[in-house]
């Protein structure tokens, strides 16, 4: 991730980039594509999210040790606040972790955000340009 890095050190506020893979791949039965993915997501903060606000916070009414789960589970910029972007994230990863274990030779999930951060940030990448990049490298690298 290392546009995710770099948007980390110049543009904090600016939010992380979730592509597609722009390459087909295999599925797995039982696997959630990212419209479950996403569908997932909706339902978690609506029931999380007890004041209306579009974040998972101290204010909500919430469970101390289940907070603090989500909190060392989801909250990829330690602010304390799990937003829509981090918990889409994390539910990509907990069906990541589930592909690895029951379907080990297919490809992981890649699912955008569904919420595109509203901030502008000179010099990030956008999807279309990650793709191509990506699509550049393994040009030179894939040697099959």
């Amino acid at each position: 991730m290392c546009e995710n890095e770099w948007r980390a050190e110049h543009c904090p506020d600016y939010g992380y980039s979730y592509c597609t893979c722009s390459i087909e791949v295999e599925v797995c039965e039982g696997e959630w594509d990212c419209e479950m993915i996403e569908a997932v997501m909706y339902e978690t903060l609506a029931t999380l999210d007890t004041n209306g606000d579009n974040v998972i916070n101290p204010e909500d009414v919430i469970e101390e040790e289940h907070y603090t789960l989500l909190l060392d589970g989801c909250d990829s910029n330690n602010d304390g606040t799990i937003d829509t972007c981090e918990l889409h994230a994390c539910i990509v990863d907990i069906e990541n972790a589930w592909r690895a274990e029951y379907c080990p030779d297919y490809a992981s999930a890649v699912c955008p955000c569904p919420v595109p951060p509203i901030e502008n940030c000179d010099g990030a990448w956008n999807c279309d340009d990650i793709i191509f990049h990506t699509e550049e490298v393994m040009s030179v690298l894939d040697s099959n």
